[in-house]
C-alpha cells in the first residue's frame, strides 16, 4: 500500500510541478523580466534564457511531465493489480485519470497562470534543473522540431496591432489611464499620420514680405507679438524665402531700423506634405528647427509645419496659449475657403 500511494504521490506531484512551471514560462512577459534584471540580475538573466529559448525550455518541462503521467500511471497499475487484484486496476486507472486532470493539470495551469510573477524567479531555477536532467531527450527533440520550423520562431515578436491591443487592456484594467492610452496610441500611429494633415494651410498662414522695413513691420504689423518665428517671402506667400525671428526684429528695430526683412532672414528648410510626423519630429531634432515649408509632390507651397503641430499630434490636443485667436489653423483655412466661395457665388 505504501508503494501505491508513492507511485501515485511522485507521478502527480511532479506533474504538477511541471504545469505550473509551464503555465509560468508561458504568462511571463519581456517587460516584467526586464524590470527583473534590474532588482535581481541573476534571476532575471536566468528566466530571460528560458523565454528566448522557449522550445528548450518546453521540451524540458513536457518531456518530465510525459514521463511522469506513463511511468506513475504504469505503475500506479501494477501495484493495484498486486494488491487488490486485475478487476481493481480499471477502477484505479480511472481513479488516476481525474487525479491527473485535476490534481496536475487544471489545478496547477490555473495556479501558474494567476500567480506567475510571484512563481517566476523560482520557476526559472526548477526549469534549469529539468534542462539539466533531460538534455539528452532535449536534443532529439529540438533536432526534429527544428526541420519542421526550419528554425525559425516569431513567438516573442510583439506586432504593433498587439501592442495596441495590450494597452487597450490596460486601460480597461486600471493599469494606465485614458489619457496615457491616448497618447501611447498617438505615439504608435505617427507612421501613419502624414505632414499634410498637421500642417497650417498657407491660406491662413501669417508671413511677411522680404522687402518691408523692420520699422514698416513695428508700425503696421501688429500681429508679429503673437509670434516667436514668421514666415517671409518674395512676392507672395507661395514663394515662400526663409524665416526671421521676432526677437531678432525688434533688437534690429534697435540698431537699424532702416534694413529690410531680406537681411535679417534665415533659412526655412522644407518637407513633402507625404513625410510621415515621426520623420518630421526625427527632422526636427537633429536640424535643430521649430518650423519647416511644406511642399506638395510639384514643388508647390501647401503651408507649415511646426514643432508644436507634431507635438498636439502626439498629446492629442491643441496647444493654445492665451495670444491664438484660432484653435484649429486647419478649420479656419476651411472656413476662409467658404467665404471665398460664397463671394464668387455673389458676383
Amino acid at each position: 500500500m505504501d508503494l501505491l500511494i508513492i507511485y501515485f504521490s511522485l507521478a502527480v506531484g511532479i506533474s504538477f510541478i511541471c504545469s505550473v512551471l509551464e503555465a509560468v514560462l508561458l504568462s511571463v512577459n519581456m517587460s516584467y523580466i526586464s524590470l527583473l534584471e534590474k532588482d535581481r540580475p541573476v534571476v532575471g538573466k536566468l528566466l530571460r534564457l528560458h523565454k528566448t529559448n522557449i522550445s528548450k525550455s518546453i521540451a524540458s518541462i513536457l518531456i518530465l511531465n510525459t514521463i511522469a503521467h506513463t511511468l506513475g500511471a504504469a505503475a500506479v497499475g501494477a501495484q493495484a493489480a498486486i494488491l487488490f487484484g486485475n478487476d481493481a486496476v480499471v477502477i484505479v486507472s480511472v481513479i488516476m485519470t481525474f487525479a491527473i486532470l485535476f490534481l496536475s493539470e487544471i489545478i496547477p495551469k490555473t495556479i501558474g497562470a494567476v500567480y506567475w510573477k510571484q512563481l517566476a524567479p523560482m520557476s526559472a531555477q526548477f526549469i534549469r534543473i529539468f534542462i539539466w536532467i533531460t538534455y539528452p531527450i532535449i536534443l532529439v527533440t529540438l533536432f526534429v522540431t527544428n526541420k519542421i520550423s526550419n528554425g525559425k520562431s516569431d513567438a516573442n515578436i510583439l506586432t504593433k496591432a498587439e501592442l495596441l491591443e495590450s494597452m487597450l487592456l490596460s486601460e480597461d484594467d486600471g493599469v494606465i489611464d485614458e489619457k496615457e492610452s491616448d497618447v501611447i496610441e498617438n505615439v504608435l500611429n505617427l507612421d501613419n499620420i502624414k505632414v499634410g494633415e498637421i500642417l497650417t494651410p498657407r491660406s491662413v498662414v501669417f508671413a511677411l514680405d522680404e522687402t518691408m522695413s523692420i520699422q514698416e513691420i513695428i508700425d503696421t504689423r501688429e500681429e508679429i507679438f503673437k509670434f516667436s518665428r514668421i514666415p517671409v517671402f518674395e512676392n507672395s506667400i507661395e514663394e515662400v524665402t526663409g524665416i526671421v525671428m521676432t526677437k531678432k526684429i525688434f533688437k534690429q528695430a534697435l540698431i537699424d531700423d532702416t534694413i529690410s526683412l531680406s537681411e535679417i532672414k534665415k533659412e526655412i528648410f522644407s518637407i513633402n506634405e507625404n513625410v510621415p510626423v515621426s520623420k518630421a519630429l526625427d527632422l526636427f531634432i537633429t536640424k535643430k528647427e521649430h518650423m519647416f515649408l511644406v511642399m506638395d509632390n510639384y514643388d508647390q507651397t501647401e503651408g507649415i509645419v511646426t514643432l508644436e503641430d507634431c507635438v498636439e499630434t502626439v498629446l492629442g490636443v491643441e496647444i493654445v496659449d492665451e495670444s491664438d485667436s484660432t484653435v484649429d489653423m486647419r478649420e479656419l483655412a476651411k472656413e476662409k475657403m467658404k467665404q471665398k466661395r460664397k463671394a464668387k457665388g455673389k458676383n
